[in-house]
Parts: C-alpha cells; sequence; structure tokens
C-alpha cells in the first residue's frame, strides 16, 4: 500500500528492541494508528523530540496489508507542548488525557471533533490560564464522553427532551443520561448550582475561554467523582493513571470567591 501522510498527536511510544519504539498515533485522518519508529531509541536519533507526548506532527507512514504495526517513514513537528517545558503536574494531566483517548476511541476510526478537541485543549493547556489542571481534566471527560457517544446532550432531558439550560439543576442516572426533575423520579446524582452552571460552561464555550474562568475546587472535584464513576462504569474498571494523576497533582488554592 502507499504512504499516507496525515497530522497526528503522539499518545504514547513503547520500546521495541535495543534502538526502535512502538508509536502510538491518534491521526486525523485514520485515528488510532500503532507504528514502528526504527532507531528512535539512538542518542542521535532523527525524530529528536517529536515523539514525545502530545506533540503534534506531520506523520508519514507504510502500513502493509495483515500487519498491524505500520512503519514510520516521517515525522515532523507541527506543534510542541514541550517548547516552553512542562511541570511535572502537566505530564501527569498528558498522561491521563493520553489513557483516556486510548482506552475510548476504537483502533483506525477518524474522529474529526475529537482530533479538534485534542488541540485545542493541548492548547489552552499552554497558555497562561487561570483555572488549575483539573478544571481542563474536567472539560476534557466531558466532551470526550459525549463525542465518544457515551453520553448525550446533557442540556437535553432524555426523557422528555426538554431543554435543561435554564434549570437550577438536572438529575443524571446511572447510565449518565441528564434528566429534569419530573422524569428522573429524583433518582440518580443531582448537579445543582454552581456543579450545573460548571457543567453549561463546558458544554457552551472553547476550552481557552473555560479556562480563564474561575472556578470554585470544591465544584471541580465534585464534578469529578461523578465524572470518574461515569469513566469507571463505561469501562467496567479504573484507569492506571489515576493514582499517577492524585500523585503528582498540587495543592491548588481555591479561585476568589470560593470557600
Amino acid at each position: 500500500m502507499p504512504l499516507r501522510d496525515t497530522e497526528a498527536f503522539v499518545l504514547r511510544t513503547y520500546t521495541l528492541k535495543e534502538a526502535d519504539k512502538i508509536c502510538l498515533f491518534f491521526t486525523r485522518e485514520e485515528g488510532k494508528v500503532r507504528a514502528v519508529a526504527h532507531g528512535a531509541r539512538r542518542l542521535r536519533s532523527r525524530y529528536g523530540a517529536s515523539l514525545e507526548p502530545f506533540t503534534e506532527v506531520s506523520l508519514v507512514y507504510f502500513q502493509q496489508e495483515n500487519r498491524e504495526l505500520a512503519s514510520v517513514s516521517g515525522c515532523d513537528i507541527l506543534r510542541s507542548p514541550f517548547r516552553s517545558g512542562l511541570s511535572s503536574e502537566q505530564l501527569a494531566v498528558y498522561h491521563y488525557l493520553a489513557e483516556l483517548i486510548i482506552e475510548f476511541l476504537p483502533e483506525h476510526e477518524a474522529n474529526e471533533k475529537i482530533y479538534r478537541l485534542i488541540g485545542a485543549t493541548i492548547r489552552a493547556l499552554g497558555s497562561e490560564m487561570v483555572a488549575p489542571l483539573t478544571a481542563s481534566v474536567r472539560y476534557f471527560e466531558i466532551w470526550l464522553l459525549r463525542l465518544s457517544g457515551f453520553c448525550p446532550d446533557w442540556r437535553i432531558c432524555a426523557g422528555c427532551e426538554a431543554d435543561l439550560t435554564a434549570t437550577a439543576g438536572v438529575w443524571l442516572s446511572g447510565e449518565g443520561m441528564a434528566m429534569c426533575d419530573g422524569c428522573s423520579g429524583r433518582e440518580g446524582d443531582f448537579l445543582s448550582g454552581a456543579a450545573w452552571v460548571f457543567v453549561r460552561q463546558a458544554l457552551a464555550l472553547p476550552p481557552a475561554d473555560f479556562l480563564k474562568t474561575p472556578h470554585d475546587l470544591r465544584v471541580v472535584h465534585q464534578i469529578g467523582s461523578l465524572l470518574t464513576r461515569l469513566i469507571n462504569r463505561v469501562l467496567e474498571r479504573e484507569l492506571r493513571s489515576y493514582e499517577f494523576l492524585d500523585r503528582l497533582r498540587p495543592v491548588e488554592p481555591t479561585i476568589a470567591g470560593g470557600r
């Protein structure tokens, strides 16, 4: 088959033999692709820093029929989050986001909306933002659940299809369906007040604007607990990076206005 040329984000790399790496990419054209980068572990590798996590690259690869792994022919950096340096906390967030993408999305299935979500989130994380890192994780989780088809639009009641954006709160069923007070029977998780405002803002704003908005950390962590339960229910297990993310998360100050 011919060479394929596409934009891609590097998700993860694995050691293969002494000099090579197996690379997992999320490509714009083909979704998740696994490919071998020959010589990538050599001291003077031609790949340089192009295989760092969430580096956006111009990827050229060759996929043979009946072969699980493709072969990388070229990998040039388009945008790198590492150019300005990253903290250990940011690295932990990237590790977690990569695991979410790996677990939620099938191989070789393009998803332009998720590709754009990744790019917008990574750019926002590299900007001078007010919100803590955990708010960016919540934003990404909400949109990944929605775009991957596991949670419908929370702005519409799953029972009567009423508009929920003007309500004071919503009920979420065990399957993650948003419902009004009447359809829910008051069963499930209730998002009220600031928590529902947080979700509505996440659904309405691009990540850069959302992360400039001050958020009370109590609300951020409340939403996080709910989303973690939903993600575990979808995957039927806990993600490995939870412990890694918790260990490296800094003590984040409460945003002004919170308590």
